[in-house]
């Protein structure tokens, strides 16, 4: 039995005797549980502890995932930078003519070298690939299999007319990888803070999804467990000093100085490699027209199903790149997307977004859309933070988007502690008519979270499984979607491999794949890692022509192109 119970179960004996007194003493209980869950003093066990045990199998270990980073995970820190993989020493080779047909695959050998200009006998280095040509607008990611010898094979298709450039890099060492998943697993959070005040008093408190570790830092056995207004993540927070309370929470500040403090001399120098990542070559490809094409075309196109009828399921087990770019336009490969963008795609249904600031993109992009030919009504916040919905009368829509929740980026309103308990996106669905034609939700999770230990991003991808085969119960016209993390380099910012490392991207996308099994035929996959990968994108804003294709990819599989 808990405290708080024993106090209940005291008041009442104590009392018992008189229906006033019991009452007094039932309505007092009342206002002590109430304030436990809500106002937030807790000596609650971790999250871990929250779920079922065939969930926890799933958090802590699953057999793909553990395969996925066993070579990174089971390798010690590097001790000579020299031993790593140099891109200026590496090579690479055609294999078969630089002249192909439309259509056709071309393989390529990159044989690595270490600094010492010894072939490397290892794996585990992620490199990337592209063919592309800037004057035509064409850019096509490759697949890359890994050896396991220091040797890697690359394959590419034709898919347009024309010449065609190849670029291989290698982005990521496989000790630069290994540093990066070890720094995530060891971080305790303790650079969050939570900053209390009420008049002239002011005070601040480690924060972290871990009660123990809260504990461990503030050195109090009672905490502020802001997780009733989190949604999809326990958030526990020290408690602040008397006059203070949870209620005063103002603001969250973070900063990331200690985050590398475990990186070795070894490690420190690959880090300072941040823009020595191509292997030197000059690889042409010369790609001419089929010879048994009637249609003469100038691109390759593979299928003429409508994405709007593909089977969602199987856009989870990609097997190749989702598409390429032709005239700075995203050409989906497994079925036929939209070109143009619709607005009758979005007539009479609600579109909620969930997520960072990236997704914001989204939001303002289609919001400027739509205010260009309709007249609405909005409410407008402080940026992607804040809850904003705009109707669009012409159309019978209305646009929403909702900021995550925490581990978020620093900022402060007046008061935090409302603010929090107004973004869960499944009591906004909740409250949504069914009297349009669908509700779509599209949710995404990735740039606040890339910094810390997966079982966190774990934790929060768990809730949302959660909240959504609640939503299915009650929404039968509901669509979901998920937009996979993208690729991104952060140049700009020091140490920017591994702080920013955007493979962490793929170990994301791994986790909620293995999380939504069961679910995964309701939920449609946005996956933008194949067209930032193709235009090398560097920031972690996509320019809006790329936010423009992202958003047709979204309409691609809601409407059909009429």
């Amino acid at each position: 039995m808990s405290f708080w119970s024993k106090v209940c179960l005291f008041l009442i004996i104590w009392l018992r005797g008189r229906l006033l007194c019991i009452w007094f003493g039932l309505v007092t209980c009342t206002i002590i549980i109430y304030l436990r869950n809500n106002v937030g003093y807790t000596t609650e066990k971790s999250v871990l502890n929250e779920h079922s045990p065939t969930e926890i199998s799933i958090l802590k270990s699953n057999d793909s995932f553990k395969k996925t980073l066993q070579i990174y995970q089971t390798s010690k820190k590097c001790n000579d930078a020299m031993l790593a993989a140099d891109p200026l020493r590496s090579t690479i080779y055609m294999i078969g003519r630089s002249s192909v047909f439309l259509g056709d695959y071309i393989d390529f050998n990159v044989i690595l070298y270490n600094g010492y200009d010894k072939p490397k006998n290892t794996g585990g280095d992620h490199l990337r690939a592209r063919l592309y040509n800037d004057l035509l607008g064409a850019y096509t990611p490759a697949t890359i299999f890994d050896h396991n010898n220091g040797t890697y094979t690359v394959t590419v298709q034709a898919l347009w007319i024309g010449r065609a450039q190849l670029e291989v890099e290698v982005l990521y060492t496989k000790e630069t990888i290994i540093t990066a998943i070890r720094l995530r697993r060891t971080w305790d959070f303790s650079n969050i803070l939570a900053i209390f005040s009420y008049k002239n008093y002011t005070d601040k408190t480690t924060c972290g999804p871990d009660n123990e570790t809260v504990k461990g830092y503030s050195k109090e056995s009672k905490l502020c467990n802001f997780s009733y207004w989190n949604n999809s993540q326990q958030w526990f927070c020290g408690r602040p000093k008397y006059p203070l309370s949870c209620n005063h929470w103002r603001a969250i500040t973070r900063n990331w100085e200690n985050f590398t403090r475990g990186m070795n001399t070894c490690e420190q120098q690959l880090n300072k490699r941040d823009r020595r990542t191509h292997i030197q070559s000059n690889i042409t490809v010369e790609i001419l027209p089929n010879a048994i094409d009637s249609a003469n075309r100038t691109t390759f196109e593979e299928t003429s199903i409508s994405c709007s009828n593909y089977n969602i399921t199987k856009l989870w087990f990609k097997e190749k790149p989702t598409g390429y770019y032709y005239k700075n336009k995203w050409i989906l490969l497994h079925c036929k997307g939209l070109r143009s963008f619709n607005k009758e795609c979005f007539r009479n249904k609600t579109l909620l977004f969930w997520g960072d600031s990236t997704l914001y993109q989204w939001f303002v992009y289609l919001k400027n859309k739509f205010l260009a030919v309709s007249e609405a009504t909005c409410t407008h916040g402080q940026g992607w933070h804040d809850y904003q919905r705009c109707n669009f009368n012409k159309y019978n829509m209305t646009l929403s988007f909702l900021g995550h929740n925490i581990p978020v980026c620093g900022f402060k309103r007046k008061n935090l502690y409302n603010f929090f308990k107004s973004i869960s996106f499944e009591k906004v669905i909740e409250s949504e008519s069914e009297n349009n034609d669908g509700l779509l939700l599209v949710l995404h999770l990735y740039a606040h979270l890339q910094q810390y230990s997966f079982k966190h991003f774990a934790a929060h991808i768990l809730e949302i499984k959660t909240s959504l085969k609640r939503i299915f119960k009650t929404k039968t016209n509901i669509k979901v979607y998920i937009k996979l993390p993208h690729a991104y380099r952060r140049l700009e910012e020091p140490i920017w491999k591994i702080r920013r490392n955007d493979f962490i991207g793929f170990i994301f996308t791994h986790i909620m794949r293995n999380i939504f099994k069961g679910i995964l035929d309701r939920i449609t996959v946005l996956d933008h890692m194949d067209s930032t990968i193709a235009k090398r994108n560097l920031d972690i804003h996509p320019s809006e022509e790329i936010v423009r294709e992202m958003v047709l990819q979204l309409m691609s599989y809601t409407c059909t192109d009429d």
